[in-house]
């Protein structure tokens, strides 16, 4: 959200309700609240505090737009005091929980999903009717929303900065795969990388390694270090490091929703990343990769072994995916598309 407030600041006055902490360069003014702890599903969210901040703001001043994010998005329902608002929920909630539902074995855990994915359901038509507009970050998620009722929904995916340049190459053949690792779809993609997929690329090229790095790792993933070839870090500070060691990008997500930020940082690091279609939500695959989309161990283990075993193909593939993350995937160009879509959601400014 910072990355984005800060591109959006040149074409907006723009005053920013929001946790307390660091405000992004270029916003006009901020007000920061004290947030109880709170479940970050937004149906059991308590935004009670940033609704007093907002009766305050609207009550001293006169505003052309609100942008709502995700959480915050209950704030809209029953204004009538709002100017015309968007809301930008990133994922589709519906979208993962139905994912989860799919992929979570024992019938209690599903029974949980089941229920959370009513409840999403529920709460999405609610914000569709209280704001103009809803944001999301990726292909499937706008289509379920418009399933569900969802009139003017639209796709702004998210950015990723650039690093002034790309690590060198990496010297060894070293597949990674990063994320939160408490979180059930990375959960369930780490060891689906780790049992399915590299046993079959460590048989074809017994000298590769398969890198697991993200905050968090549950015990689950935390074992996954005892088998062969498999190493896990816990709570990297900088993933950049990472990245240096890594020769390709794995995304073999089964579950989740949403924009896989992992992909767009392997990226711009000039990593080729192999992933799966669910993985590859809200992403445009740069020129030469679309061979690396591929679903199933077997085919996700093939695509992954030419470049493993080929560091001049694995560079040329990089090069190509960083170019793509310049042109395509900039926090300036995601913010000029929110720009148009505020713009269009009320009276012309």
């Amino acid at each position: 959200m910072a990355n984005l407030l800060e591109a959006l600041a040149p074409a907006w006055d723009i005053t920013l309700i929001a946790p307390a902490g660091p405000v992004p360069p270029g916003i006009a003014g901020a007000v920061g609240v004290s947030l109880p702890q709170a479940s970050t599903v937004p149906w059991r969210y308590d935004a009670s505090p940033l609704g007093e901040a907002l009766d305050r703001m609207l009550a001293g001043r006169r505003f052309d737009r609100a942008l709502m994010f995700a959480g915050a998005e209950a704030l809209g329902f029953g204004r009538r005091d709002l100017p015309q608002a968007v809301v930008d929920l990133i994922d589709c909630n519906t979208l993962e929980f139905w994912r989860a539902l799919r992929t979570t074995p024992g019938w209690r855990l599903r029974l949980y999903w089941s229920r959370e994915l009513l409840a999403s359901a529920l709460y999405a038509r609610r914000g569709f009717r209280a704001f103009a507009a809803t944001v999301c970050v990726g292909e499937r998620d706008a289509a379920w929303l418009r399933r569900m009722g969802g009139g003017s929904v639209h796709m702004v995916p998210n950015g990723v900065a650039l690093p002034e340049s790309a690590p060198p190459a990496a010297e060894q053949p070293v597949l990674s795969f990063t994320g939160t690792l408490d979180y059930h779809p990375n959960v369930d993609a780490a060891l689906f990388a780790a049992r399915a997929v590299f046993p079959l690329v460590r048989a074809a090229l017994p000298e590769a390694r398969l890198l697991i790095a993200g905050r968090r790792p549950v015990p689950q993933v935390r074992e996954l270090a005892a088998l062969p070839g498999v190493e896990v870090l816990a709570d990297v500070a900088d993933m950049r490091a990472v990245l240096a060691r890594t020769r390709v990008g794995l995304a073999p997500m089964r579950a989740g929703s949403g924009i896989k930020n992992k992909v767009l940082e392997a990226w711009a690091c000039a990593r080729p990343v192999v992933m799966t279609r669910v993985a590859a939500n809200g992403l445009s695959v740069p020129e030469g990769h679309a061979s690396l989309v591929r679903d199933g161990p077997e085919a996700q283990a093939e695509a992954a072994i030419g470049p493993l075993r080929d560091p001049g193909r694995a560079a040329a593939l990089g090069a190509l995916a960083r170019a793509h993350v310049a042109a395509v995937f900039s926090w300036e160009r995601q913010a000029e598309r929110l720009s148009r879509i505020l713009r269009a959601a009320g009276p012309p400014l």
